[in-house]
């Protein structure tokens, strides 16, 4: 009598944890096509772009055009001799185009916070101006100034001066899109 009466309650017990199992399932399989999306895309980047540094973390993927000099001081305008590598940069943003990309840009500790901080701004707006004119997509871009508060070496000599003067992609997988 207590099992028959407790069997439509086991039954939509069951049901729910199906349902939730079943769930977790496509939850993992989506998260698992976007890792691999993503590490897909991190190969790729690896691969072509020899003049920066490319790194994954977690779900995102950092590059750093740290060899060599993208900027002047005192300047926003993006050196000739790293344009082919943007292009190559924006070949492989078009390809893989369910991604956002956060854009940073950085300076060294010379001149007034204020400055470096406009200069910061400019720096990334340069970055996003060139991609763009190798057709990625404004839309998908975000630029961010962060001035000097974030070096990758000591401000007190010429060449790590020079390697602070940059722009810091950050590519995340667009949850909307996949």
């Amino acid at each position: 009598m207590i099992m028959r009466m407790l069997l439509p309650h086991l039954r939509i017990g069951w049901l729910a944890v199906s349902l939730v199992i079943f769930a977790s399932c496509a939850s993992t399989k989506k998260v698992s096509q976007q890792q691999r999306y993503m590490n897909e895309q991190y190969r790729e980047l690896k691969d072509v772009l020899n003049e920066a540094d490319v790194t994954i973390i977690k779900d995102s993927i950092k590059v750093i055009f740290s060899n060599g000099v993208l900027f002047e001081s005192g300047s926003d305008q993006l050196r000739d001799d790293i344009k082919p590598a943007f292009q190559r940069f924006a070949q492989l943003l078009n390809k893989y185009d369910k991604t956002k990309i956060i854009i940073a840009g950085h300076t060294d500790n010379t001149g007034s916070v204020e400055f470096n901080r406009e200069l910061s701004e400019k720096r990334a707006k340069s970055a996003k101006e060139l991609l763009s004119s190798y057709q990625v997509k404004e839309d998908r871009m975000f630029t961010w100034g962060m001035a000097d508060r974030d070096p990758l070496a000591d401000n007190s000599t010429k060449e790590g001066r020079a390697r602070n003067r940059r722009v810091e992609f950050v590519i995340l997988y667009n949850v909307k899109e996949g």
